[in-house]
């Protein structure tokens, strides 16, 4: 396989861009030639662990995020023309997680390089082991629709935010306005995680959202089911319970159609 001139780049946690402290957390490679780009990041931030004191809902909106950089990445190919384009996406990054100035890299297989400078740069010991069964992460599909809208400023990553009256602390990986601010809040209701008992908070919570502005702007929470093993029987008693609280919801079958509507009301 003949050798191909290429860039590679360190993901980054980097909590407080001011002290420039940062956790490596994943490598992206870069081939002009073929527009190539592989891309891995860290499913047990190990490392961001071992730097950083972070809290446990902290640690699930960097993972969030994580996963939401590697999407937007991974639905790329053929994006960058250039070096000078590459260099320009890396530039722009300016939220917690971030990416080193591209280093030239020759190789002949970009997946292979990618997993040595990973094992190299991040050296998760454990970066092998398999996630957690419990899928609240979004479907692929949509994380690539999601990727494309985020960059483009159509949705964007809330965070934390604090839902009115109560105080309580909700953690949001997805928004997008359409008259309304929308907070999408994916959660997995795979058997033997007992979702029901999830259930009459995320009503409480979505009638709070629903009656109170947030930032002085309406809001709906929308609850996206993630697990294609939920069954279509507590499905369906989700959305009609979460219905009587003005929460929306989305079973999994229907996600991909509905970050396709996204894409063409979100504004």
């Amino acid at each position: 396989m003949p050798r191909k001139r290429a860039f590679y780049s360190v993901v980054q946690y980097m909590p407080d861009g001011s002290r420039s402290e940062a956790a490596n957390a994943g490598i992206v490679v870069f081939v002009p030639e073929t527009r190539r780009i592989a891309v891995r990041t860290s499913s047990t931030l190990a490392r961001i662990k071992k730097f950083f004191t972070t809290k446990k809902r902290d640690l699930r909106r960097i993972e969030l995020s994580l996963e939401a950089f590697k999407n937007r990445l991974e639905t790329a190919q053929g994006e960058f023309g250039s070096e000078d384009e590459f260099r320009r996406f890396v530039a722009a990054r300016a939220d917690d997680v971030r990416m080193t100035p591209p280093r030239l890299v020759v190789l002949e297989d970009a997946a292979r390089t990618c997993d040595e400078l990973y094992a190299d740069l991040v050296g998760d010991e454990t970066a092998d082991e398999p996630r957690p069964t419990e899928k609240s992460f979004f479907p692929p599909p949509v994380a690539a629709i999601f990727g494309r809208l985020e960059a483009a400023r159509k949705v964007w990553r809330p965070g934390t935010i604090v839902v009115p009256e109560s105080k309580q602390s909700l953690e949001i990986p997805l928004a997008y306005k359409n008259g309304k601010v929308n907070y999408v809040l994916p959660q997995s209701l795979a058997p033997g995680r007992r979702p029901e008992a999830r259930l009459p908070k995320l009503g409480f919570d979505g009638l709070l959202i629903h009656q109170h502005k947030i930032n002085d702007e309406e809001g709906k929470l929308v609850v996206l089911s993630t697990d294609e093993r939920a069954s279509g029987e507590l499905e369906r008693r989700f959305a009609d319970v979460l219905q009587d609280f003005h929460v929306r919801f989305v079973p999994y079958a229907a996600s991909l159609e509905f970050a396709e509507e996204v894409a063409e009301t979100a504004h």
